[in-house]
């Protein structure tokens, strides 16, 4: 039995073959009380047996602020934050980040067809991913709404669509929590691979954001939606916008595809 082509290796999906695959991922992402719900969308990933199989999951052991794969870093002191998180700066803005996926290359080829080749079938896939991330680490937090990363005008233009735009209205309707765009980016950055150093990051996304968005309580609890975290400098940003315009009892979480 047969369902579809793998949007990884385009072989076929042996339905027979996946399935003790889809058990044991669904086993290594979830508590008892959220297998089911896990399992039957890890199930329905447009995978293989074998491409799900080798899908980088992030571990248990993470750094609790930014998620991060302890295996990525060794360090991770008693209180569970990792050496960035405890040296890092502007840390009551964002409260916590969460990702399913460590960011190594073949994953990095995958992403760059669906960001900067428009290759819109996938927004489907990482969107059913950003849905298992949530239940396997917020899924009791009650959020307000989910938000986005907005792009600069012009990089919009050259790409044609904001692909984070994308994957929040496959979220947002996987999960039933309603997607608002709540900022405007004013500073056409350079992209972060191309910046030298944390601090010039940081530097970069300083008021690279305004607030554009819906009248929203300001006790809201807000999931700030990116398809990588890398220093966190965009992320932090963002929220740190929001929260000027809400308010300190604003909570923000940030939700990414990749650590």
């Amino acid at each position: 039995m047969t369902s579809g082509m793998c949007i990884r290796c385009g072989g076929r999906i042996v339905a027979f073959q996946k399935e003790s695959v889809a058990r044991e991922k669904a086993r290594q992402l979830s508590d008892q009380a959220g297998y089911p719900v896990i399992y039957c969308m890890v199930k329905g990933i447009v995978l293989c047996g074998v491409c799900l199989d080798a899908l980088p999951l992030i571990g248990h052991d993470i750094c609790q602020r930014c998620g991060r794969d302890r295996e990525l870093q060794a360090g991770i002191n008693n209180v569970g934050l990792c050496r960035d998180c405890v040296h890092g700066e502007d840390s009551e803005n964002l409260v916590a980040n969460r990702s399913l996926l460590r960011y190594e290359k073949g994953e990095r080829d995958l992403l760059g067809l669906f960001k900067y080749r428009g290759d819109e079938r996938l927004a489907s896939y990482y969107g059913t991913l950003l849905a298992i991330t949530v239940q396997r680490y917020y899924r009791s937090m009650g959020f307000t709404c989910i938000t986005t990363v907005p792009l600069h005008p012009q990089r919009l233009r050259e790409r044609g669509f904001n692909q984070v735009d994308l994957l929040a209205r496959h979220l947002g309707a996987a999960i039933k929590i309603p997607v608002k765009p709540l900022l405007l980016r004013t500073k056409d950055t350079p992209k972060l691979s191309k910046q030298k150093g944390r601090a010039a990051r940081h530097e970069s996304m300083r008021k690279a954001f305004v607030w554009g968005g819906h009248d929203m309580p300001s006790a809201s609890k807000i999931l700030l939606l990116d398809d990588i975290y890398t220093t966190g400098s965009t992320l932090r940003s963002c929220a740190r916008t929001i929260r000027e315009h809400l308010g300190p009892s604003c909570e923000i979480y940030s939700l990414t595809i990749y650590r």
